[in-house]
């Protein structure tokens, strides 16, 4: 694995009074989409990154509205990481590799994905169903309760560290944080 490019934008209403853009309802998208896309590339990067790089624009409120993070690890791979919550973007998670690349159209909640190889062909891969998305993650909860697991992955732990050095770097702390 050598690179990943992960979008997802949300065109929301330039309402300042909305959630979204909350301060103190921990608005912004870092919190609210971000987690699906970092997510996305903390999935398929074969260890936690040792570099994190990025860059906000804030919204008048002082939530993040759109950003780019840079995601490096010990083995070089790199993910980059674009989101926007006043612009509509694919939900798109791409992996390249050294002999083709694999497209995932709606990270979220897709259910097939497209290997494109270097000669340029391609092969669809399908699994699980869209509609049933909800129900595999309350399966896998109550799975994990019922087997007294930690329902916080190693993953899920590199996730919310990525998120807390970017906010952090970005200056936005919560009023409930103070």
């Amino acid at each position: 694995m050598k690179m990943i490019q992960v979008s997802f934008g949300s065109a929301k209403q330039n309402d300042p009074s909305n959630r979204f853009f909350s301060m103190d309802l921990a608005g912004g998208a870092l919190l609210d989409i971000g987690t699906y896309a970092l997510s996305f590339a903390r999935y398929f990067l074969s260890e936690k990154p040792t570099e994190v790089l990025s860059t906000a624009k804030r919204y008048e409120t002082g939530v993040d509205e759109q950003s780019g993070i840079l995601l490096r690890n010990e083995k070089d791979e790199m993910a980059v990481v674009s989101l926007t919550f006043r612009a509509k973007m694919p939900k798109r998670g791409i992996v390249a590799y050294e002999n083709g690349y694999l497209t995932v159209e709606d990270f979220p909640r897709a259910d097939r994905a497209t290997v494109t190889f270097t000669n340029g062909e391609s092969e669809e891969i399908t699994a699980g169903d869209t509609a049933s998305a909800l129900q595999y993650e309350i399966r896998d909860m109550e799975k994990s309760i019922e087997n007294g697991e930690n329902a916080i992955s190693g993953l899920t732990e590199d996730v919310v560290e990525i998120m807390t050095k970017v906010r952090s770097d970005w200056g936005i702390e919560f009023p409930f944080e103070k």
